[in-house]
């Protein structure tokens, strides 16, 4: 006789009743719910309604070309190329050496003689190969201008870069206004900021008149949907949704150095469902005229209402431009993304509190660095105090130690109203006493616009100097054409230079 196996397991069993009523979350205290709105706020609130279509009243005044460079126009090429190009800018290292081969087979450098004199030079690079073997087509342009090897050269433009002042301005004429690059001065004591190069947007722009909107041309009227206001990382429109892992509000510190940030945390924590964004087109080029702005809600209310004038609603503004209405906003072509070559030019210029000059300094010239070799210090001398004591040495007298080379003093001087800081020239004094005059600077950025010599305004230098480079930039026109140009750029140092410079100096024979 035999008994079958016993086996003991656990199985779980059917609750009783149904699962939609564990999945509901129910509250056995509906105050509690009450509670928990009153302590955020919720009880505060309105019976507001939302938006749900925008009308906008928009109108578009061009932003004409500058006199001085009339086919460059605004809604095509880049607002940086525009003002940052300088005269001699068109001619790059290839046009120049197409140019002066044409020239040759011309026999325009026999016909000018010295045919040496018109060959390149001082090329770096890849280019140092053309060194004194082919003709530098600018060269000859230069003595030749109207010769018909040249017929494509463009006309010389102005060139918009301050060399006082070491920043760029420029005026552009829009519909009866000046929107002034740089900032609204003028004058030897002129105190616009200019600018100082690289990215130019509706920021670097002040304007002179209010702006005239065109006769004859109508407005358009634009209808949009508004949309909830989103940014990368932001938390749940709704109160019981889980947040996904992109949601770091730690990562938003509360700064009052930084107002934005401070009102990004409030916006996130305290407005984040109040904020809608509605579209507004434009095109590059123009200034965008907000002339009227109706919302219609959901409860089929029209805000500002038809009897309210919508000037009336300015309460703040974010893009406001100097000159310009609070719904006007210029929109310019900026290079997106440019190709940036290495520095062709570097100055620092700055004040040598130990030597009360100013100096510029050229630290690179033509792509090359400058050869700055300053004066050797005099090595110390050992007394030894055991020894009986020696006769003192005759001791040289020297009026001012050496100052390396590429280093070009400014001294403050008055003139035309205005204090400058105006360049000098050095001399040196050789053993037998015959002065020599040093070699000026080569550097575009340290040589005057004018007939004298460079001087610089003292308001645009701060205490600790600051550093020019100039850079070829290569970047597109809206139509896709290629534009390069030399930009020149001001930039803030964080030690000023220092010369070793000292007078009146007393040396030991060597």
């Amino acid at each position: 006789m035999s008994r079958d196996p016993l086996f003991l397991r656990l199985e779980p069993t059917r609750p009783a009743g149904d699962n939609e009523r564990g999945f509901a979350a129910e509250l056995a205290d509906p105050a509690w719910m009450l509670g928990r709105q009153w302590q955020v706020g919720e009880h505060q609130g309105e019976n507001a309604s939302s938006p749900l279509l925008a009308h906008l009243t928009v109108q578009h005044v061009p932003i004409e070309p500058l006199a001085s460079r009339p086919a460059a126009f605004p809604q095509q090429v880049p607002a940086e190329a525009i003002v940052e190009t300088a005269h001699d800018d068109w001619w790059t290292v290839g046009r120049r050496a197409r140019l002066g081969l044409a020239a040759a087979d011309a026999g325009l450098p026999a016909a000018l003689g010295a045919e040496e004199e018109f060959r390149f030079d001082g090329l770096t690079g890849p280019y140092e190969a053309l060194n004194g073997v082919a003709f530098d087509g600018l060269k000859l342009y230069a003595r030749a201008p109207d010769n018909e090897v040249f017929t494509e050269v463009p006309a010389p433009a102005e060139d918009l870069w301050h060399t006082d002042t070491l920043a760029y301005t420029a005026a552009f004429p829009c519909g009866g206004a000046t929107l002034m690059v740089g900032g609204i001065g003028g004058g030897a004591t002129g105190r616009w900021a200019g600018h100082d190069g690289g990215d130019l947007d509706w920021w670097s722009i002040d304007a002179y008149q209010p702006l005239v909107r065109p006769d004859g041309e109508k407005p358009e009227t634009v209808d949009c949907w508004p949309d909830r206001f989103r940014w990368p990382g932001a938390p749940a429109a709704r109160w019981w949704e889980i947040e996904d892992h992109n949601v770091d509000l730690g990562g938003l510190p509360p700064d009052r150095a930084h107002l934005a940030s401070t009102l990004l945390l409030d916006l996130v924590f305290g407005h984040a469902d109040d904020w809608f964004l509605v579209p507004v087109g434009s095109a590059v080029g123009y200034v965008l005229d907000l002339l009227d702005v109706r919302i219609t809600d959901s409860f089929d209310e029209v805000w500002p209402s038809p009897d309210q004038p919508w000037a009336s609603t300015e309460d703040w503004t974010m893009f406001q431009v100097t000159g310009l209405g609070v719904r006007q906003l210029p929109i310019w072509p900026i290079a997106a993304a440019p190709l940036v070559g290495d520095a062709v030019e570097e100055v620092t210029v700055g004040v040598d509190e130990d030597a009360n000059l100013v100096w510029g300094v050229e630290e690179r010239l033509a792509g090359r660095a400058t050869d700055r070799v300053r004066p050797e210090a005099t090595p110390p001398r050992v007394i030894d105090d055991g020894a009986p004591p020696a006769p003192p040495p005759p001791y040289r007298y020297q009026p001012t130690t050496s100052v390396p080379d590429h280093w070009h003093p400014y001294t403050r001087e008055t003139g035309d109203g205005a204090v400058w800081f105006v360049q000098g020239r050095l001399v040196a004094v050789a053993a037998d006493g015959i002065p020599t005059r040093r070699d000026p600077p080569s550097a575009q950025f340290l040589q005057s616009q004018s007939a004298g010599l460079h001087r610089l305004a003292p308001w645009r230098l701060p205490p600790t100097g600051v550093h020019l480079e100039s850079r070829p930039v290569l970047a597109r026109t809206t139509s896709g054409a290629p534009v390069l140009w030399v930009q020149r750029r001001r930039r803030p140092v964080l030690s000023v230079p220092s010369s070793g410079l000292r007078f009146d100096a007393v040396w030991p024979p060597p």
